[in-house]
């Protein structure tokens, strides 16, 4: 097989995101069509236009009301423009334009092993799990080489219509679950997770989530700024369960690496950033301008500068972007879903963020703007089991009962009688308190905590390296 050094795909940068129309609400489309001031603005535009519902998934009453409106010969700020004169359309916005986020690379490397796996600890990681075909990865894209030999026999869905570009899309889906073990190409961090297709917008977001994703990647960007519309849809979606990541962005993605990029920055998106092989935020250590995105809404880093992965069928080769960055930590938490079936989408989160290794001494220039830091596959799952180890003993979900009296109510509710479960919290038991230094107590968003002065709820207890769930009342 061939492996080549090349780059995927360029992503133009800045403000040059080409709009794709616009969004609006309405409560009676049918009706603002024949509408006089509708006509008008049809003619000034001296063009057809196209109107269908946004988001068809959706299951909201709102967002059922939402409207793209698009025309051919015409520019989005005219169209923008004259639809604002229409009454009965309201919220108007301009749509969302999708792009994948890959970069080049200018130097090629030869595959000896696979760096990116050994750093997050994938190894050790599959001596836990090598995954489960019944956990399902969704990977929003372009379009995918369904026949590619890392992908069959993992695919659930595939849109076949679909007839854009496919090389993006490939890299993405088999970093997260390619075929591994079977003496061919790449290994991939889900291992033997499975794989369903879709393409590349939000709706897509949304027809995932309804047909049963636990997980979903989305390695590209709809713009530069926030979008009422496309946030409520992922709010929609993370309500549903599905947890969602997202490249954070290339560097040069709308103008330099501390802007935010969507829809990596929206609530409820894991935004994830690039590493290289020590650790390096910095593509060229010493060289700030070949970093990847850096800022506030970056949630963890993960390998993404000269990653090794397949574009098409019997190619491979190295290249960089977040876009590839992202599938890893996908990749991870579909292993994390078949260690714990029952994780909720804060639970995934809480879990990478604390079992993240903290790279910020080897990048001072950057702490703050590179999440939690470098993702560690290995304790991020190893957490995932033992959570699901202590629900299993517990027999409440983990929610603490006691072992030697009924909890009446409440979960985690130590009976002050009984012995007080030791993964629960007993209101006499200051064993997990801050004082005993040899624990650290950390809350589901990973922040250390004194426990003698936290809110109900759960938290996790770290000791010798290994963790425990509990459940303050």
């Amino acid at each position: 097989m061939k492996k080549l050094f090349i780059t995927i795909s360029t992503l133009v940068s800045l403000n040059l995101f080409s709009q794709n129309g616009i969004w609006v609400t309405s409560e009676d489309i049918n009706l603002v069509q024949k509408t006089e001031e509708f006509q008008k603005a049809i003619q000034s535009l001296k063009t057809d236009v196209v109107i269908q519902k946004a988001f068809p998934s959706s299951r909201r009453s709102d967002l059922q009301m939402v409207y793209e409106i698009t025309c051919s010969r015409c520019t989005d700020y005219d169209l923008y423009s004259q639809m604002n004169k229409v009454p009965g359309l309201r919220g108007i916005e301009y749509a969302p334009s999708y792009e994948t986020l890959s970069t080049p690379n200018d130097y090629s490397l030869n595959f000896s092993g696979n760096w990116a796996l050994d750093l997050i600890g994938a190894q050790a990681s599959w001596d836990i799990t090598t995954g489960d075909a019944n956990v399902v990865l969704a990977i929003s894209d372009q379009n995918f080489y369904v026949n590619h030999e890392e992908l069959t026999g993992k695919i659930n869905y595939y849109d076949s219509t679909n007839t854009a570009t496919k090389t993006h899309g490939t890299a993405v889906a088999t970093i997260a679950a390619g075929n591994t073990n079977n003496y061919s190409g790449l290994s991939s961090i889900g291992y033997n997770s499975s794989l369903s297709l879709y393409r590349m917008n939000y709706n897509n977001i949304l027809m995932a989530s309804y047909e049963g994703a636990k997980v979903i990647n989305l390695s590209w960007a709809s713009g530069c700024s926030y979008n009422s519309y496309a946030q409520a849809a992922i709010d929609e979606a993370w309500n549903n369960g599905t947890f969602i990541i997202a490249s954070a962005g290339n560097g040069t993605t709308c103008g330099n690496p501390d802007a935010l990029v969507y829809p990596a920055s929206y609530n409820h998106v894991f935004s994830v950033t690039s590493v290289g092989s020590q650790d390096n935020i910095e593509k060229i250590i010493g060289n700030p301008s070949t970093r990847h995105q850096t800022n506030s809404s970056v949630d963890i880093c993960a390998p993404g500068h000269n990653v090794p992965l397949t574009a098409a069928p019997g190619w491979y080769l190295y290249s960089s972007g977040t876009s590839f960055a992202a599938p890893y930590v996908t990749g991870t938490v579909g292993l994390m879903l078949s260690a714990n079936p029952n994780l909720t989408t804060q639970e995934i989160d809480s879990v990478l963020r604390i079992s993240a290794t903290n790279i910020n001494s080897l990048n001072p220039n950057y702490v703050g703007k590179i999440g939690s830091g470098r993702l560690n596959s290995y304790e991020a799952v190893r957490i995932a089991h033992e959570m699901n180890l202590i629900s299993q003993e517990d027999g409440n979900n983990g929610h603490g009962n006691d072992e030697g009296e009924f909890d009446g109510s409440n979960p985690g509710q130590g009976n002050p009688g009984g012995n007080g479960n030791h993964y629960g919290w007993d209101k006499n038991n200051k064993e997990l308190s801050e004082e005993n230094s040899e624990k650290i107590i950390l809350d589901m968003n990973g922040k250390q905590v004194n426990i003698d002065y936290c809110p109900t709820g759960f938290y996790f207890v770290i000791e010798n390296g290994k963790s425990n769930k509990i459940y303050k009342y």
